[in-house]
């Protein structure tokens, strides 16, 4: 019964013009029907099915069970009509307006794109710049695009291809690829959420704004490139300490193998007089010493030497050694005076001394 009075009111609020509207599967719509509300019950109803959903549901019970995907606000005294999630089953004819008083007929397109194929998610950083990229459809190349945020229950807009900078969220609009990038710099921990890319189409009883892409924006705290970074910074740390320690362990055993070669060579390369000399040491301190003495000499470690002064003693040397001498430290030398002693050595020793 109360649908057949909304339709009997239609009729008598006069004939509807009918307003083409464009979604996207998998996104949303927001339509604006414009008209002043005069405080009775606004409306949102689908023709096919003659379901209903009310601006003051708590006075009216909607007659359609659309599982909260469609939502009604007061919008500056025009009425607000916000579909959610949509699909292709949802195309069909609409009516908006005030009972009693206005209506709008909307006819609602869904399109399918594929740029437009559901929700992504892009990670921010805290302190740091993030780029959120959104591929449009071909028929909205030369539309204003917007960029919106969900708080709540309603949507606000953070900027729009009208405005390149916007404190700290700036756009652009690539129109040859069809994508806008949206910067926010100095991200914080409330930039987190849910933004949705849209192009709004402005009429004059309607308006709408398809909201195409769904952006899930999670802010993180620390960034994978600084991360990356101090890995690597470490990693050469490590490598720059290993191979200082590698070169001085190198040197060092270099050091030690030159010394070692060194001390081999020189015992290798020693002169052969030295060698020879050596040798002549060893064979000499192992050749038996003979001693003469007579018997009855007290020969305890004495030579007894006399000089005759008169005696020419051109490089000679003339020993006699006594038979009763007693020669106790001393040393005993007989020099003949008319002896020519050039150059020659005589030693005279006793024939009857028993070795």
């Amino acid at each position: 019964m109360k649908i057949l009075l909304i339709f009997t009111f239609f009729l008598i609020s006069g004939p509807a013009a009918c307003f083409d509207v464009i979604g996207y599967s998998r996104g949303s719509i927001i339509i604006y029907c414009y008209n002043k509300l005069s405080g009775n019950d606004g409306y949102f109803c689908k023709e096919s099915t003659n379901q209903c959903v009310f601006l003051e549901s708590a006075q009216r019970q909607n007659s359609w069970d659309h599982g909260g995907r469609v939502s009604l606000t007061d919008f500056s005294g025009h009425l607000r009509v916000y579909y959610r999630d949509l699909s292709l089953e949802d195309a069909g004819t609409y009516r908006c307006g005030e009972t009693g008083v206005w209506n709008h007929t909307v006819n609602l397109r869904v399109k399918t794109d594929p740029c437009c194929l559901g929700p992504k998610t892009v990670i921010g950083y805290l302190g740091e710049t993030v780029t959120i990229n959104c591929n449009y459809p071909e028929e909205f190349q030369t539309k204003n695009k917007t960029f919106n945020k969900q708080v709540g229950p309603y949507l606000s807009p953070m900027i729009s291809t009208t405005d390149s900078q916007k404190g700290r969220f700036s756009i652009s609009d690539n129109r040859r690829s069809r994508f806008i990038s949206v910067r926010i710099s100095d991200v914080r921990e409330d930039d987190g959420g849910v933004y949705y890319c849209g192009v709004w189409i402005d009429g004059i009883e309607v308006s709408y704004l398809p909201l195409y892409t769904e952006i899930h924006l999670q802010v993180s705290a620390s960034s994978p490139s600084i991360i990356i970074i101090i890995i690597l910074s470490i990693c050469v740390a490590l490598l720059l300490i290993g191979g200082l320690t590698l070169i001085f362990f190198i040197v060092i055993l270099k050091k030690r193998q030159g010394i070692v070669h060194l001390d081999t060579q020189t015992h290798t390369q020693m002169p052969t007089n030295q060698i020879s000399l050596t040798r002549d040491q060893l064979y000499l301190k192992n050749l038996p010493i003979y001693q003469s003495f007579r018997p009855n000499i007290n020969q305890s470690d004495s030579v007894y030497q006399s000089l005759k002064p008169d005696i020419n003693q051109s490089d000679s040397v003339y020993q006699s050694l006594g038979s009763k001498t007693n020669q106790s430290n001393s040393v005993y030398q007989t020099l003949s005076p008319n002896t020519s002693q050039s150059d020659s050595f005589y030693l005279s020793l006793n024939p009857h001394m028993n070795p």
